[in-house]
């Protein structure tokens, strides 16, 4: 037997708290696994349908300046003020409000809850800002098409980066190279500590930033790492896929060759009276 929908926002409203009342009162030692992970999947997508709801209901508040009538002077003051929370989270609710606006096709696909998570449709959002104003949307519909097709965050971020790199404004006829200050340094330090330093063409950052922003999500709550040392252990992680993935080639690109100069004699001295040495008296001997 189906749940009846709600009649209004307010009865909607009363239903989801009501549910959420009851999960976290009940005692999760007390269902079993199958079900602890129902309840861990079906919270992760009313996140994503949250995100998206609340997202369109605060633009919807801004756009129509809502928040003046409380005496505030901005949706993140009122959020602060109103809904008690940190300024952090005032500022994530406002950035939510207008991704709605930018990137409504990535919304949508939260309000849908199993094609993105919060996490990586804000990821989406990041990649595809980067874009042309004029070319935003339809790459949120392609990355959005790639997701619900079962795309992971990694061929979503190549995805991505290739998209900016086809963006960009094709190079000057006169086949002059671009970017000649591009460079890259690695230096060894003390006790083998390295430090990475350089100027990246945009082409070659859009890359980089799209792999690193792939590999670096926090593991968990409890992953207190900053950004900068979830990116330094994003890069080691690339570099262990790629050098595992065996496609890196051998020497400039070939494989190694190797050219030895030996004579007969240190030959024979290596290997007197060997079966290759005996083919070779008979050949000559013929």
């Amino acid at each position: 037997m189906g749940i009846p929908a709600p009649v209004n926002t307010d009865e909607a409203v009363d239903m989801v708290l009501t549910g959420l009342s009851h999960l976290a009162a009940t005692d999760p030692t007390a269902l079993a696994a199958q079900a602890q992970a129902r309840c861990l999947q079906a919270l992760e997508q009313g996140d994503a349908m949250s995100t998206a709801a609340r997202a369109r209901i605060l633009a919807a508040f801004t756009a129509g300046h809502g928040y003046s009538a409380d005496a505030d002077y901005s949706p993140t003051s009122w959020l602060i003020h109103r809904t008690r929370v940190t300024k952090g989270a005032a500022r994530g609710h406002v950035g939510w409000a207008r991704r709605a606006v930018a990137h409504p096709k990535v919304v949508a696909a939260l309000v849908e809850g199993i094609v993105l998570t919060e996490s990586m449709a804000r990821l989406i959002c990041q990649w595809t800002g980067k874009l042309p104003e004029s070319c935003q949307d339809a790459a949120d519909g392609i990355l959005v098409a790639a997701a619900r097709a079962g795309a992971r965050k990694e061929d979503l971020a190549a995805l991505a980066a290739e998209i900016y790199a086809r963006s960009l404004p094709e190079d000057d006829s006169d086949g002059e190279p671009v970017f000649e200050d591009r460079q890259v340094r690695v230096e060894t330090t003390f006790a083998g500590a390295g430090v990475i330093s350089g100027d990246l063409t945009p082409q070659c950052a859009a890359v980089v930033t799209a792999v690193l922003d792939a590999l670096s999500a926090p593991m968990d709550a409890e992953d207190t790492r900053t950004r900068e040392q979830r990116y330094h252990d994003a890069l080691e992680d690339a570099m262990r896929r790629l050098v595992a993935s065996g496609l890196l080639p051998e020497r400039a690109g070939q494989p190694v060759k190797i050219w030895a100069h030996v004579s007969l004699a240190e030959l024979r001295a290596m290997d007197d009276g060997s079966v290759l040495q005996s083919e070779w008296i008979i050949e000559m001997q013929i």
